[in-house]
């Protein structure tokens, strides 16, 4: 099933970059024809045919960056940098290629575009089988029946991941108990996919069921059993993956390294130096001011809108909890009655959210126009204001109540060790759907692996997650 959407992805990848060739030289020669010379030669060979010489070395490089990787069918973090890694040195073996084939007239100007092109063209191919994979596998398509060796507490984390990433395409068929589930007579996974039998029971289940993948996780067995295990599956066309527990981990931090002989997990360090902090808060100053200036005309008609609506201020300022605890006024359009904090504890008994978090589908304080601002976050542009302020970020864990603030375990009070930002890995994971744990396991995520391309992704990310109003009341 990889193997083919891989062999997709290289034949797409191909395709763009000789398109990016053709556009590059109509654009920088105005004609097709457009060719370099061979040296002591009257024939020219054109420039989107040397395209093609060099779109096989460029996607080798591709390769290289593990940009064919099963499961790459997912957008990966860091996957701008790879790609126009991979085309560098591409344009690097274009200009050595020009050498070994005796060219003369090799346009700076022309080698410049093609890259450029090059990896926007590839981004956007990559983008397109991404997406289409990933509704595909939404709708049960191109799906691999997944065995989870393990019923602890780890085998539970990784079945919700799992889940909850349609687009990995790995789908949870059931569970094997492992020897700590037998001693404590406990199965974590028993509420999410049945036991199919024990861990001793493992080559005759994955053949009873053809199992494509096999997960084992590594917490629940000792290393002999692992290893046993692992020795049963090789050979058997089952794809092996142990787990690492490394959940809030970015990939791009884990290195695989063998050292006399033995395989270790390196995980490189986040520095969050004041030097990236600056950048951030520029970044931030910038885009909202730009936001601001050019969205006031649709500000006044939103304005205008909620005034007509009902009674009240335009603006709802709700007391916020910032960086380290710090109190705010965080800004929104109004989009519920006036009296509205009044009502909340009559509407207590209603609350469809776990933890200190209170939501509810149909709120009866939401306004008509409420309800159309909340579908498309709308009510929460104000929250520039704070941005420029500097009291919260465009991108962060989502700024608590100070109700919700009350209820944090120590290792909740993590989400607030930087500013709590309009967007986050919450917005583009699931808005509404999530409990409030798994939000902040993603915050933590955030915070553990920070960094400006990460922010740029996420803010990418959050506007089809906003136009298609995912997870939101």
């Amino acid at each position: 099933m990889d193997r083919r959407i891989t062999a997709t992805q290289v034949v797409v990848d191909f395709i763009m970059l000789v398109a990016a060739g053709f556009v590059a030289t109509v654009m920088r020669f105005g004609t097709i024809t457009a060719g370099i010379s061979f040296y002591n030669a009257n024939a020219q060979l054109p420039f989107w045919r040397l395209t093609l010489f060099i779109a096989p070395i460029w996607v080798l490089f591709l390769y290289g960056e593990r940009l064919y990787d099963a499961g790459s069918a997912s957008v990966r973090p860091g996957e701008l940098a790879r790609v126009a890694r991979a085309l560098s040195f591409g344009l690097v073996a274009l200009i050595m290629l020009t050498y070994v084939l005796d060219l003369q007239g090799l346009s700076r100007a022309w080698a410049l575009l093609l890259w450029s092109l090059g990896v926007i063209f590839v981004l956007a191919g990559r983008g397109l089988v991404h997406f289409t994979v990933a509704y595909l596998r939404s709708h049960g398509h191109l799906c691999r029946p997944t065995l989870i060796v393990g019923s602890n507490a780890e085998a539970s984390d990784v079945i919700r991941v799992l889940k909850s990433a349609q687009e990995s395409g790995l789908v949870p068929i059931g569970c094997l108990a492992s020897s700590q589930a037998e001693r404590l007579s406990l199965d974590f996974c028993a509420p999410e996919i049945p036991c199919l039998g024990s861990a001793r029971e493992l080559k005759e289940v994955v053949h009873g069921h053809r199992v494509e993948v096999a997960i084992i996780v590594s917490s629940a067995f000792d290393h002999d059993v692992l290893a046993r295990m692992i020795a049963e599956l090789r050979g058997s066309g089952v794809e092996i993956n142990v787990s690492s527990g490394l959940f809030e981990v970015l990939t791009s931090r884990v290195l695989i390294r063998e050292i006399a002989g033995v395989p270790l997990i390196t995980v490189r360090g986040v520095s969050l130096s004041r030097g990236k902090i600056v950048t951030k808060r520029i970044f931030d100053l910038v885009v909202a001011g730009m936001i601001v200036l050019v969205g006031l005309p649709i500000w006044m008609l939103i304005a205008l809108g909620i005034k007509m609506s009902s009674k009240g201020p335009v603006f709802y300022v709700q007391e916020r909890v910032g960086r380290g605890g710090r109190l705010f006024g965080m800004y929104k359009f109004r989009s519920m009655v006036a009296d509205a904090d009044a009502m909340l504890t009559e509407l207590e008994a209603g609350n469809e959210a776990s933890g200190p978090l209170f939501k509810m589908k149909d709120d009866p304080r939401v306004t008509k126009i409420g309800k159309w601002m909340r579908k498309f976050s709308i009510d929460e542009f104000p929250q520039l204001i704070n941005v420029l302020k500097g009291e919260m970020s465009l991108v962060g864990p989502r700024p608590p109540l100070p109700r919700e603030v009350e209820e944090y375990t120590e290792s909740h009070w993590r989400r607030m060790e930087v500013l709590p930002g309009m967007t986050g890995l919450w917005q583009v994971s699931g808005r509404s759907r999530l409990t409030f744990d798994e939000m902040v396991r993603l915050d933590i995520f955030y915070i553990e692996n920070w960094s400006v391309s990460l922010d740029l992704q996420l803010i990418a990310r959050t506007v089809p997650a906003v136009l298609f109003a995912r997870g939101a009341y």
